[in-house]
């Protein structure tokens, strides 16, 4: 899954999630926006600092919308994750 397919699938669950969840994927939207700007912006260091920094399901789920992406060399060399 590409970064902006996960960040459109996030979208969705805002609109239907029961509203005690909802903020929830609000954040996390959020996040996956902000590292996938900052990998278009090749802002490599602070997207990285930005996942390191997420929860550990939203940050397994940008990291292997990453690799597949970009692959998973590129998942190594710029962010120190690999997905087997």
């Amino acid at each position: 899954m590409s970064i902006q397919k996960l960040i459109d699938q996030t979208h969705s669950y805002i609109m239907t999630a029961p509203k005690d969840l909802r903020g929830l994927y609000v954040v996390d939207h959020g996040d996956f926006r902000q590292v996938g700007r900052l990998i278009e912006m090749k802002e490599f260091s602070k997207a990285a600092e930005k996942i390191n920094n997420m929860d550990t399901e939203p940050r397994e789920q940008i990291l292997l919308a990453i690799a597949e992406e970009f692959g998973n060399d590129f998942l190594v060399n710029k962010f120190g994750y690999e997905v087997a």
